[in-house]
């Protein structure tokens, strides 16, 4: 017996190895399926994710233009809602009407005109002699603001075609404002004309992801299709388009009238081929314009995704097959191999899953930075304008009451009503002077500069208040802590943020305590400054930094946008924390090597 055994000991373990090749086979067939389908799954999450960060941006972007449309027809109405709309009028205010207009030119609008009472246009920008003079009294627009009577809202027309001018066979839309009275007497209609095909293209056409993956656009308020990828379906009404041939998508489209955000996948058919079907991955937003619901969504085709991880399972293929072989040859080392491989497979997914986390908050700052950097621009030009004509009449008032002043020469209350509309003049011109100073940065003057000798001249500068209101200052300042800077404006920031902390502590009962804290973080300075007050509500924390908002009962709203565009010139961040006690705390992170080029290069 133990003969038989040592002459078959070699079959026997061959035996052996070959079963638990066989297992491992089985184990890896398995495993791999299982690791394929995870991957697989998690990967279209990830692509359906990023395709709904895309729809959510665009959504936004949408939002804010229809926004700036109607903040631009307010502008249009406050000139004539106070008098009768008249050609008259509207000569006495065809500069600012060009103004507004040039406002707008990088958006799609067209044109802007004014209506009067009857439906006459009264004034066009640009000029057009066509338009003037013509009754436009049929228009829905024009019944939609004589009827309704609703001062502030705006009125959205579906996109029509455009039969003439250098936009003929362009879409167009129309955006519009009644102008009425302050007892709702019904004065007249403002409008833009909106290209709407420039405006899909700027928006909408240019989102693109993959080679196949696009964006769309529909109606929801009368379940009209919008944008199509393909240019087959724009202006046809949903049922038309998807209820005979695709009834599941119709289905899914109409459940977007919920006006709720979603991601997942169906089937239509493939454009190279109507007889085919293909499932396609797709994500939408909710887009809300003035009483609107349109839903922007972006969608891919599964196959397109699916190849973008074919190369990735390819490798893992070639993996499986070179471990088969190694377990045909060490076929105890398998199970050591396969743990280490889901662990790189886990490991990979997991890298995957944080740089696309990572991309998505750089994508996020970077469009935030983008629409503040766009709303200070748009202001600035618009206040260049208003400074302008209100500085001069109001340099005449103030020369005019000095002279009678001094000829008259008031006492009593008379006197005292003087000084009262002088004090207000002066606060005016300080007003302005805060409005140029936002709207006209000066260049900056780079140079070296010890931090902690920039935040020493603020306190010092303010020590004779700070000891009279009893607040105590507390300071962290890391040193050395060099900083290329504009010594000057960063003094300013830090002034005014110290200012607004000495002011916020004025109404409080506890301890007073500013703090002041600087180090240096990854190639960057981090500057806060903090104090014990009443702290800021949530709902004026997101306004703090808009130009003209305050939560003082005199000053101009001016300070913290002044100082934000200070911050990020420099190529930094300002942020605010603290909810509505106790205290806030403002952080301003500035690079230690100075702002990058394009920076200083920007206006």
């Amino acid at each position: 017996m133990t003969a038989m055994l040592r002459k078959y000991r070699l079959t026997i373990y061959l035996a052996l190895v070959v079963a638990c090749a066989l297992g491992a086979l089985l184990c890896i067939h398995i495993t791999t399926a299982a690791v394929r389908a995870e991957a697989r799954e998690r990967f279209f999450e990830q692509y359906n994710r990023q395709q709904f960060l895309m729809a959510e941006m665009a959504s936004h972007t949408l939002e804010e233009k229809f926004a700036t449309f109607h903040r631009n027809l307010d502008l249009v109405v406050s000139l004539f809602e106070e008098k009768e709309v008249t050609s008259r009028r509207a000569r006495e205010v065809e500069g600012t009407l060009k103004k507004i207009y040039g406002v707008l030119a990088d958006t799609p609008v067209i044109d802007l005109t004014v209506f009067d009472s009857e439906g006459i246009a009264v004034a066009s920008e640009p000029y057009d002699a066509y338009t003037l003079g013509r009754s436009f009294a049929w228009r829905d627009y024009y019944r939609w603001a004589r009827e309704q009577k609703q001062p502030g809202h705006m009125y959205v027309s579906s996109f029509m075609r455009l039969a003439g001018g250098r936009y003929r066979g362009d879409k167009a839309m129309i955006v519009a404002e009644g102008i009425y009275s302050p007892r709702k007497k019904f004065l007249g209609v403002a409008i833009f004309s909106l290209n709407f095909d420039d405006m899909v293209r700027r928006g909408i056409s240019a989102i693109h992801i993959g080679k196949h993956g696009k964006a769309w656009l529909m109606d929801n308020s009368n379940h009209t299709v919008l944008v199509d990828p393909n240019g087959q379906l724009a202006g046809m009404g949903l049922e038309e388009a998807f209820l005979p041939k695709w009834p599941d998508l119709y289905d899914r489209l109409r459940q977007t009238d919920d006006g709720k955000p979603g991601s997942g996948s169906y089937v239509y058919e493939d454009p190279a081929d109507p007889h085919k079907r293909l499932r396609k991955l797709g994500s939408h937003y909710p887009v809300h314009i003035e009483g609107r619901l349109w839903t922007l969504g972006v969608s891919t085709p599964e196959r397109e995704a699916e190849a973008q991880l074919s190369a990735f399972l390819n490798r893992q293929e070639r993996f499986a097959y070179t471990l088969l072989l190694t377990i045909l040859a060490v076929a105890m080392l398998v199970v050591g191999f396969l743990s280490n491989w889901n662990r790189i497979l886990s490991g990979q997914v997991e890298r995957h899953t944080r740089d696309l986390s990572e991309a998505r908050t750089r994508l996020e700052s970077t469009f935030d930075e983008l629409l503040v950097t766009k709303k200070i621009a748009a202001v600035g030009r618009l206040a260049l304008g208003l400074v302008h004509e209100i500085r001069n009449p109001l340099s005449a008032i103030q020369m005019n009451m000095q002279m009678i002043r001094k000829k008259i020469k008031p006492d009593g209350a008379l006197r005292e009503n003087f000084s009262i509309a002088e004090g207000e003049i002066r606060r005016l011109n300080r007003l302005l002077t805060d409005v140029l100073d936002f709207a006209r940065s000066r260049p900056l003057r780079l140079q070296k500069a010890e931090l902690s000798g920039i935040v020493a001249a603020p306190l010092q500068l303010l020590s004779h208040r700070l000891e009279e209101q009893g607040i105590r200052c507390e300071l962290r300042i890391e040193s050395p802590l060099p900083l290329v800077c504009d010594a000057e404006q960063i003094h300013q920031v830090l002034l005014n943020l110290i200012l607004n902390a000495i002011e916020a502590m004025e109404q409080s009962q506890g301890e007073r305590v500013l703090s002041v804290a600087a180090c240096s973080r990854d190639g960057m300075a981090v500057i806060v400054v903090s104090d014990t007050g009443a702290g800021i509500a949530p709902e004026k924390r997101e306004h703090l930094f808009e130009p003209f908002f305050t939560t003082k009962t005199a000053g101009g709203g001016l300070g913290l946008s002044i100082l934000q565009t200070i911050v990020m010139r420099h190529g930094g961040l300002v942020t605010v924390d603290g909810d509505s006690g106790p205290g806030a705390a403002f952080t301003v992170t500035l690079p230690l090597s100075g702002p990058p080029q394009q920076e200083l290069n920007a206006p």
